[in-house]
């Protein structure tokens, strides 16, 4: 007998929860309403304490908890996604309930709340004072504790597009104590603010060899934000044309470089996670500041320093090590030419590894053809130097490919002494100035 009348509390909770927060003036069914609108004790709204239902307390007279988490402590970005929780504990509660709604200044509804989780949460929208608000509260599933005396519910918060100032987020929680009627539940409210933050901070790589540090005029950088991944607001757009463009999924780069002059970067491919870009043609070398901009805001920042000259390899993987990303040409004693991928996919480990390079026979030319970023200005091809597992090899060429934007090519004569060698190390240097070491693999 005592386990159905404990099932029969916690339905009544449920019910008490639905006479308070999801009657509206019409029949409804309890285990399909959630609270009614306007009950988050926000300016020209009431809440369940005094607007006829569950008068026992007065608010936040409780001995329970009611919380907001989630919040960037650093200020939002325009249109950036966020994931709240609001929990409501409390001891000897048989059911919980809450609703929530984010307005700014002037009472207007201020970004976009999302459910998530459609098992314990619904929105719904209302008018208060001409403006339009949004809700998101408990739905009936959603009165059932999820943790021990406590409720919790998740959920998605879009910051807004536009300059809105601060953002607050009132909410109300109803700690019910499931006995069917009105008396003994407690409710509670709060309010949480969040202000604009400036732009988040931005790591700047190589594209080609990963690393940090400096980059020449015309290299291909990858920037990824530090926090939050939100740079283009949720848009992601390949460039295909060349030119290429300075503005791609919304947002532009602009570097200021250490003579002042600003110049926007030519953009490869925008997302919320990273943008790829060229240094713009003409940058003076020193210290250069890095904006993203999404509009008239700024959502990114960074620094890097300029320099003449800052060699990378691309790879085969994509991460700076092992296969390098180019061709293994060879010409035979006859005059025959033949090129193939310097890197050959193996199965087993998912990965790109080196391609096995034979030497041919005495008279044959093989030369490894490198793809990368960072050393068209160098000087004179004479300070282009490259050592092959440890043997020097000479440099034919190493400047501009010609054919793509910010893509540099070299092309180098692998020594007939490392036959048999196996695994071998490259090591290219450009005007003293050392590029990440891939691999070759020669018979």
């Amino acid at each position: 007998m005592k386990t159905y009348l404990l099932k029969f509390s916690i339905i009544a909770g449920f019910i008490v929860l639905a006479l308070c927060f999801g009657v509206t003036g019409r029949k409804v069914k309890a285990n399909q309403s959630g609270p009614p609108a306007q009950r988050t004790g926000a300016p020209g709204e009431q809440t369940c304490a005094i607007s006829g239902c569950h008068t026992s307390f007065n608010p936040n007279s409780g001995s329970g908890t009611l919380t907001l988490t989630g919040l960037p402590a650093n200020g939002y970005t325009e249109g950036q996604q966020i994931a709240l929780t609001v929990t409501l504990a409390q001891t000897s509660r048989q059911a919980f309930g809450f609703m929530l709604t984010a307005i700014d200044s002037q009472g207007r509804r201020a970004g976009t709340l999302t459910v998530t989780d459609t098992n314990r949460t619904l929105l719904q929208t209302s008018v208060v004072n001409g403006n339009l608000r949004q809700y998101i509260s408990h739905n009936f599933n959603g009165s059932i504790p999820n943790g021990t005396n406590q409720g919790s519910w998740t959920f998605r918060w879009t910051a807004p597009t536009t300059s809105t100032g601060a953002v607050t987020f009132y909410f109300a929680g109803n700690a019910a104590n499931g006995n069917g009627a009105e008396d003994g539940d407690f409710i509670y409210t709060r309010s949480a603010a969040v202000q604009p933050g400036g732009p988040q901070a931005v790591a700047l790589i190589s594209a080609a060899s990963f690393a940090q540090g400096a980059f020449a005029s015309e290299t291909i950088v990858a920037l990824f934000p530090t926090a939050t991944a939100n740079l283009t607001g949720g848009a992601s757009a390949s460039a295909t044309t060349i030119p290429l463009p300075t503005e791609l999924a919304g947002v532009m780069v602009k570097i200021r470089d250490a003579a002042g002059a600003e110049r926007n970067a030519p953009l490869f491919f925008a997302a919320d996670g990273q943008i790829n870009f060229m240094v713009p043609l003409g940058s003076m070398n020193g210290a250069a500041t890095v904006t993203v901009m999404r509009g008239t805001t700024a959502v990114g920042a960074g620094t890097l320093n300029i320099e003449t000259v800052s060699p990378g390899l691309f790879t085969a993987n994509a991460n700076g090590q092992g296969a390098p990303a180019g061709l293994i040409f060879r010409q035979t004693a006859g005059g025959q030419q033949t090129q193939v991928p310097a890197a050959v996919f193996n199965q087993a480990t998912n990965r790109f590894e080196p391609v096995q390079i034979d030497l041919g026979p005495e008279g044959e030319v093989v030369l490894f053809i490198g793809f990368g970023t960072g050393f068209r200005n160098r000087t004179a091809l004479g300070n282009v130097s490259c050592t092959i597992g440890g043997t020097n090899a000479t440099v034919d060429f190493a400047s501009a490919q010609g054919g793509l934007a910010g893509l540099d090519q070299t092309n180098i004569f692998i020594p007939r002494s490392l036959i048999g060698r196996g695994l071998v190390d490259l090591v290219f240097r450009v005007d003293g100035k050392t590029a990440n070491t891939v691999q070759l693999n020669i018979n």
